[in-house]
């Protein structure tokens, strides 16, 4: 890690602990908690974010887009628009 880190107490579960232990080599224990607990914000994010935005669409200011079917249509429109690039050439 190359920013700025500070030391935290963090109780565990006997188990838990134990697994990370048994899975998580030597010296790797820190990186699994700091990545597991970005991941796990990042979806706490997500969840507020949708939380907040709650009631945003109204079906009556979007006709076109009343059913899944409509929805689909105007992917596969949007979509078809967009540049393909392959992943690999020949």
């Amino acid at each position: 890690m190359n920013e700025d880190v500070r030391r935290i107490n963090v109780i565990f579960p006997r188990q838990l602990l134990a697994e990370l232990d048994a899975l998580v080599p030597s010296g790797k224990r820190s990186e699994v908690v700091v990545e597991a607990t970005a991941s796990y914000l990042a979806r706490l994010k997500v969840l507020a974010a949708l939380r907040e935005t709650a009631g945003a669409w109204e079906s009556a200011d979007h006709p076109n887009l009343i059913t899944p079917e409509d929805v689909n249509g105007w992917l596969e429109q949007l979509r078809s628009t967009w540049r393909r690039v392959p992943l690999f050439t020949e």
